[in-house]
């Protein structure tokens, strides 16, 4: 086995992996490889600038469809979804010729609070993470980092939902991975060598998940959140 798969990259070695694992796969390296050219491109520009920036945040997750019929055949009870606590991290290219325009990547992770069960004693988790390409956009100053802006984020992450009893050792966890939409409007406050951001945040999510006698199933989740950023 180890001679057969020998010498592949990874690009490759995802045609022996399932069909959607593969197109996702596939799909992520195609975005790396069209972040670089980007950033490849930009930095032939005059004045090229990389920002990074690291954010905290704070949402409400919220479920669509039937997505919570689901989680409940899962874990044979149901909760109602809860606030988490939002972790980011981002770099944008941002050349001055582009006008207010930046283009990169950002990962952003949830990390819930746990909640009660509404027919039972036991606590509920629900977290989740995605890979994104952003691209935010300064309209009003037609300068990065300066004023009013919008974003828009998609990629691709998992969530992990748990059941959990402490007391009795019991542990129930039920994983989907897909795609992620997230579009945000925000204000920018230039500092010295940094800047300040505040944002509303509304993400969409659309993950498969294998749930026990149903075989795959389709979770339609999301979240409203306000992060604050900081831009270096």
């Amino acid at each position: 086995m180890g001679e057969r798969f020998a010498g592949m990259s990874a690009c490759t070695f995802v045609t022996y992996l399932n069909p959607i694992k593969m197109l996702q796969i596939k799909t992520i390296c195609f975005v790396l490889l069209t972040i670089g050219a980007l950033t490849t491109h930009a930095q032939t520009q005059s004045k090229s600038r990389v920002f990074g920036e690291v954010g905290l945040g704070f949402g409400q997750t919220l479920f669509f469809g039937d997505s919570k019929e689901r989680l409940a055949q899962t874990f044979g009870g149901s909760f109602k979804p809860g606030t988490g606590f939002n972790l980011m991290t981002a770099f944008y290219v941002a050349p001055e010729n582009w006008k207010g325009l930046g283009i990169g990547t950002r990962v952003k992770g949830t990390f819930g609070t746990s909640v009660k069960g509404e027919n039972d004693s036991d606590s509920y988790i629900f977290n989740f993470y995605s890979v994104q390409v952003s691209a935010k956009y300064y309209l009003l100053s037609k300068t990065f980092n300066k004023g009013f802006y919008t974003r828009l984020s998609a990629g691709f992450g998992q969530f992990t939902a748990k059941r959990l009893n402490e007391t009795t050792n019991y542990y129930l966890h039920q994983y989907a991975i897909g795609s992620t939409v997230g579009l945000a409007a925000g204000y920018t406050i230039p500092l010295k060598r940094s800047a300040i951001s505040f944002e509303v945040e509304f993400e969409n999510s659309s993950r498969n998940g294998t749930v026990n006698t149903l075989g795959s199933q389709t979770f339609q989740t999301g979240q409203l959140g306000f992060n604050t950023t900081l831009t270096f």
